[in-house]
């Protein structure tokens, strides 16, 4: 019986919950800050309260107490606070005696920092980066309309914003600047759907499989747009992804990349990269193309499902995710006890 640790209990870690819900000799314990989230409660899964990823000294030891109490044998982040939590704890020496994914601190500041990603790729892939502005801002009239503003450190569609014209930018900036401090950038306006491209990497840094995917109804609401996808073929966008990411400098584990064909130029443009499955990848696990199976059979060294996509005629499409679940009990809050 392997004991898995998935950190988080919403959004990418829903998959996770539901695709490894009937893996044989798999157990399942879930952990999120907030003991309303919605991945705690299902019937085969352990709830654990713990504190936030960023208060690292008690997160850190509530994880070490989980680890130990619950002989896990496993520990996957599946949420941008928990992957960047557990990069800075192993990079200050943090050791458990489990198996995980052990991506550096610099693979992760090259890729889940927004801006600093964008200024590694504009050397090696110029052409597939949207240009970028940081603070202090060139004046509104040397800006190119539609413009976006978005905060660095979040990911899906929170805190970002389409400014039409160059009156709507002031009291954009001063939202991020009050949110966010100087932590937002400006950035081209790329035109065309979004489309992700999701891969998972072996802990030795080699990719063993990536999968296209693009939301064809998009719903701006805690988190990411995609209300409704679909899987599709692109290898071009296949082969450009494995460019980015050894360009940014490898990663290790589960990580997607935000990007549009730009409706111009044709040209593939990259503008973000989550260090995580993305929120609606149970489109692949409906597909057969078990993700956060692969990812745990990688790290147990267990036989890997199928890394195959099905063809187009075999396909499914999904117009809802998970996102409600019933409960009959609220989990015990957080405790240093």
């Amino acid at each position: 019986m392997t004991n898995l640790l998935v950190l988080s209990a919403t959004a990418a870690a829903i998959n996770f919950i539901h695709a490894l819900r009937d893996v044989p000799g798999l157990r399942l314990f879930v952990t999120d800050a907030n003991r309303f989230a919605p991945g705690l409660y299902w019937p085969w899964v352990t709830p654990i309260v713990v504190p936030r990823a960023r208060d690292r000294d008690a997160y850190r030891a509530a994880l070490d107490r989980a680890i130990a109490t619950h002989k896990i044998d496993a520990v996957i982040p599946t949420s941008d606070y928990d992957v960047e939590g557990v990069v800075a704890l192993l990079a200050e020496g943090w050791n458990p005696p489990v198996r995980m994914f052990k991506p550096s601190q610099p693979q992760f500041d090259n890729l889940g920092h927004k801006a600093r990603m964008i200024e590694v790729l504009s050397a090696a892939l110029p052409r597939h980066v949207p240009q970028t502005w940081r603070p202090p801002f060139p004046p509104p009239g040397e800006l190119p309309f539609p413009i976006v503003a978005k905060p660095i450190g979040l990911s899906g569609g929170r805190g970002v914003a389409i400014i039409e014209h160059a009156d709507q930018l002031p009291h954009a900036i001063t939202r991020l600047a009050r949110e966010h401090g100087s932590n937002f950038v400006l950035q081209e306006f790329v035109p065309g759907g979004t489309c992700v491209l999701t891969m998972i990497y072996d802990a030795d840094g080699r990719q063993v499989v990536s999968v296209s995917m693009r939301s064809t109804l998009t719903i701006f609401t805690w988190g990411g747009g995609g209300f409704a996808g679909e899987l599709f073929d692109a290898p071009e966008l296949h082969e450009l992804g494995a460019r980015i990411i050894d360009a940014a400098g490898g990663w290790r584990g589960a990580i997607n990349l935000e990007l549009r064909r730009h409706t111009g130029t044709g040209i593939w443009m990259v503008f973000e990269a989550n260090c995580r499955l993305n929120g609606y990848s149970y489109l692949t696990t409906m597909n057969g193309l078990n993700l956060p199976h692969i990812a745990v059979a990688l790290l147990t060294g267990d036989p890997l499902p199928s890394l195959d996509v099905p063809p187009p005629h075999l396909r499914r499409n999904f117009v809802a995710g998970f996102r409600e679940t019933p409960v009959d009990a609220w989990v015990a809050d957080f405790t240093s006890r």
